[in-house]
């Protein structure tokens, strides 16, 4: 049970504040933020709370569900402690988004060009840390015909996927030194490339192997 303690506080805390301040938002609350950091897209505030709190009881789920019905569930054990980790960081980063939204309703100035760059360029350095620990499934990791297909492929793009990742939370943090307009222009083609490179290097990791293989 002590794995389910931290999802469900975060569950009951979120619900808690939107609870307390809901007669106090406006009608409309702000959902999504563009590149300039300017709200873009809103919802009403119950369809704001539900979506927002459905979010987090979606990922506490497959904290629970997901090694249940995945077709390699047994090596789930082999990574429990990476697993709950990426899934904790998950459900942080929701719940932050979930305050995100409740302040801009309450109208107070919520800075997104500085909140994202630190969200993301944790969760990346979290991920870096804890991505090599990660056995083959289904659901988490670098999920490729190559990798999946070969243990020792997954585990090669996973150990180099986690110092490349470990490296672009690292360069998302310190587009917080870049103007403020220059970071969305930073940061997500870091993320799109570092994601590419991934998928890349479980390719040239498969035929690597597989060229030795054939030489012996």
């Amino acid at each position: 049970m002590k794995k389910h303690a931290f999802p469900i506080f975060i569950i009951l805390a979120a619900a808690a504040v939107w609870l307390i301040f809901y007669s106090q938002l406006p009608s409309q609350l702000p959902i999504h933020w563009g590149l300039n950091g300017e709200a873009d897209g809103y919802a009403s505030k119950f369809s704001a709370m539900a979506m927002s709190l459905a979010l987090l009881i979606f990922v506490y789920l497959s904290l629970y569900f997901l090694p249940k019905i995945d077709p390699k569930r047994d090596n789930y054990q082999k990574f429990s402690r990476s697993y709950l980790i990426i899934i904790y960081c998950l459900m942080a980063l929701f719940f932050v988004i979930n305050l995100m939204i409740i302040v801009s309703g309450l109208g107070y100035s919520v800075s997104i060009k500085i909140v994202m760059p630190v969200i993301l360029g944790l969760l990346f350095i979290i991920l870096g840390n804890y991505m090599q620990q990660v056995k083959p499934n289904w659901f988490i990791g670098i999920k490729t015909p190559w990798t999946l297909s070969d243990e020792e492929v997954w585990k090669k793009t996973h150990r180099f996927s986690a110092k490349l990742f470990f490296a672009t939370g690292i360069i998302i943090l310190l587009s917080l030194l870049a103007p403020s307009g220059w970071r969305s222009y930073l940061i997500f083609p870091v993320i799109i490339i570092s994601s590419l490179i991934s998928i890349a290097s479980s390719y040239y990791f498969f035929k690597k192997n597989k060229n030795v293989t054939n030489n012996l």
